[in-house]
């Protein structure tokens, strides 16, 4: 066996003990040397075509051996190129726009929606070029709109604004009142309400106006003929109900015993203390109460006449009576006046 022969000619090149070398050769040069022994022995005995194929396999293990070299060497080379040579910036993901688009004209929508159906339908109403689509999409006459111009222009014309504050920077000076706010960030929308005496005077009336209500309101508990729950009791002492409601509870109480359902109508984004719930919903015992005061409720006039009056189904079939007033709702009514 070869490696028989391998051990036989290790023996021999390994120098005996006691000899005159002062130190045993090492391993690699002993095994190097019992290879070329024995390949220079064997050579002599192969036939010319075994020895013509031995040769070529050495060639072409050496040319693969090459390649291999060769391409491990291209690859590693190409890896460090690729390290070493700048990388571009990320590019945005082509659906990350089209979803950041998606989203403002979602609020877009919800702005329109909210303004199309709790807006006074006689209000005047500038707006972005984008946002006066979204109003019309929704109903609003585009008689009753205006589209915004330059920031130091203002809103000439209109009694509200709705538009991105992003967009235009003065627009809390150009109506100070704000009824909604729809998202936030660069998307955000907000419909606003012009005061014309200016932003100090219209906070002044929002403060004036919150006192009265609380006064109403803690008034209007100690009628015997309302019946309000706690949740409603403490909404009432807050000055959180629209001063509308508030006169008109009072004139049905003085025809009619109510219990008072809830309160409704909240502004998105906005506190209550500016603005406050602008629906209520009472019941009563007896039907032919909810359609006398239906009926009185929808004869009234600017600015007690609501945006919305019906008779509508409680849980377990109870008829209740449903008023609703339109956004903005006057500053002022309690002490004479009809301001915003």
């Amino acid at each position: 066996m070869q490696f028989a022969g391998w051990s036989r000619e290790a023996r021999r090149a390994v120098p005996a003990a006691g000899t005159t070398s002062s130190r045993a050769p090492s391993w690699g040069r002993v095994l190097a040397t019992t290879i070329t022994l024995w390949t220079s022995r064997r050579l002599a005995r192969l036939r010319r075509p075994l020895l013509l194929l031995v040769i070529c396999a050495l060639v072409l293990s050496a040319a693969v051996a090459g390649v291999v070299w060769l391409t491990g060497t291209s690859a590693t080379s190409s890896r460090a190129a690729r390290a070493a040579a700048p990388q571009a910036p990320p590019q945005a993901r082509p659906g990350a726009a089209a979803s950041t688009s998606g989203v403002v004209a979602a609020i877009r929508s919800q702005a329109a929606a909210w303004v199309a159906g709790q807006v006074g339908s006689d209000e005047t109403i500038a707006c972005d070029p984008v946002m006066c689509t979204a109003l019309r999409a929704h109903g609003v006459a585009a008689g009753r709109l205006l589209t915004l111009g330059p920031a130091a222009a203002g809103a000439q014309g209109a009694e509200m604004i709705a538009t991105s504050p992003s967009a235009r920077p003065g627009l809390s000076q150009d109506a100070p009142a704000l009824l909604a706010s729809f998202g936030s960030g660069p998307g955000q929308v907000q419909v606003r309400a012009v005061a014309p005496g200016g932003a100090a005077a219209y906070q002044s009336a929002v403060q004036a106006d919150l006192v009265a209500r609380r006064s109403a309101g803690a008034q209007l508990l100690h009628s015997r003929r309302l019946a309000v729950s706690a949740q409603g009791t403490g909404q009432l002492t807050a000055g959180a109900v629209d001063t509308r409601l508030l006169i008109m509870l009072a004139m049905l109480a003085s025809q009619h015993p109510w219990q008072v359902v809830g309160f409704g109508g909240a502004s998105p984004g906005v506190p209550l203390a500016q603005a406050p719930f602008r629906q209520v919903i009472i019941t009563s015992a007896g039907q032919r109460a909810l359609d006398a005061a239906l009926a009185l409720v929808r004869a009234q006039r600017a600015p007690y006449q609501p945006a919305r009056a019906a008779i509508v189904r409680l849980a377990g079939g109870r008829p209740g009576l449903l008023i609703d007033f339109a956004a903005p709702g006057p500053l002022g009514l309690l002490a004479g006046g009809t301001a915003r």
